[in-house]
């Protein structure tokens, strides 16, 4: 016959782990509602920006202008029992963040970029702007997991100073990724990503001809 005391001590453990359990979904899903989330905006991943040319050409990459719908921040967090908290940047702009993480990027490939002000770039081989199209990261929490959904989009255009031309290019790209338990690192390394594959096919792209450079 089963031991009535251990089946009664196993079932009470259960018991009580459901319950701890369910605690911890509930604080999970409720925590920090409404709050900031700070995210510190797109970043390079140089480690993997090996260098496939070296070049003498000076670029100037001016921070990007933001043309987005939605300024106030890089997305929503929409919690597991309703309300939301909203990425942000702790500091700086978005368009400063973007032209820091292209400069960031090209450096690895063995260029030789600098980001400068606005109006900046007089003296430079090539010019850098951009806009920012439509670019966050949303993440939406159910009962087990968090969907995290995230969209980068920039058109970028390049002035050459040796014979004024001129290239340009949209990037654009869309990901997504589940997770279990939400951590905001979860949301920036899927704007890193994003951000890294629109720099990839900038340069895959784009070509150094002496101190110009061309669409290939």
């Amino acid at each position: 016959m089963p031991d009535i005391k251990e089946e009664y001590v196993r079932h009470y453990h259960t018991h009580i782990l459901g319950i701890g359990l369910l605690g911890i979904i509930l604080a999970t899903g409720c925590a920090g509602k409404g709050e900031r989330i700070d995210l510190k905006g797109p970043i390079a991943n140089v480690a993997d920006g090996k260098a496939v040319t070296a070049s003498l050409a000076t670029v100037a990459i001016q921070p990007f202008e933001d043309h987005r719908t939605d300024r106030s921040h890089l997305g929503i967090r929409h919690h597991l029992w309703g309300g939301e908290s909203h990425f942000s940047l702790p500091n700086g702009t978005l368009g400063e963040a973007t032209a820091q993480a292209f400069a960031d990027f090209l450096n690895g490939k063995g260029w030789n970029a600098t980001v400068v002000k606005a109006t900046g770039g007089e003296g430079a081989d090539m010019t850098i702007t951009g806009r920012l199209i439509d670019v966050g990261v949303d993440a939406t929490s159910g009962i087990g997991q968090t969907t995290l959904n995230a969209k980068s989009r920039m058109a970028v255009q390049v002035k050459n100073r040796a014979d004024g031309s001129q290239i340009r290019e949209t990037l654009s790209g869309v990901g997504t990724n589940q997770v279990f338990w939400f951590d905001p690192e979860d949301a920036q390394e899927l704007l890193n990503e994003l951000y890294n594959k629109n720099f990839e096919k900038f340069v895959a792209d784009t070509k150094l001809d002496g101190m110009i450079l061309k669409l290939r």
